[in-house]
């Protein structure tokens, strides 16, 4: 796999699709993290209107939800996956 620069959101709207993304794959059991950057992606608050509170969003938790959105959009995540399984067998 050829290493590129992360691809970092140019909107808020960008920025949330990818923490929406994390938190889907934490939920469907395809994304662990360590206890650390867990307490960080935990402390994530949303306002009263649904958005995500930027302000509560710590290093951690942002390079986690650029990295797992960079790895969908490259394709890199699925290949990771397939890959795991081939191992597995």
């Amino acid at each position: 796999m050829i290493m590129q620069n992360m691809k970092t959101p140019s909107t808020r709207a960008e920025f949330e699709r990818n923490f929406h993304l994390l938190h889907h794959r934490m939920v469907q059991g395809k994304f662990f993290v360590a206890n650390g950057i867990q307490l960080g992606l935990e402390k994530v608050r949303y306002l009263p209107n649904g958005r995500i509170d930027l302000l509560s969003i710590d290093e951690r938790a942002r390079l986690n939800a650029n990295m797992s959105a960079q790895f969908e959009e490259d394709g890199a995540f699925a290949e990771i996956l397939k890959n795991e399984g081939k191992n597995e067998a």
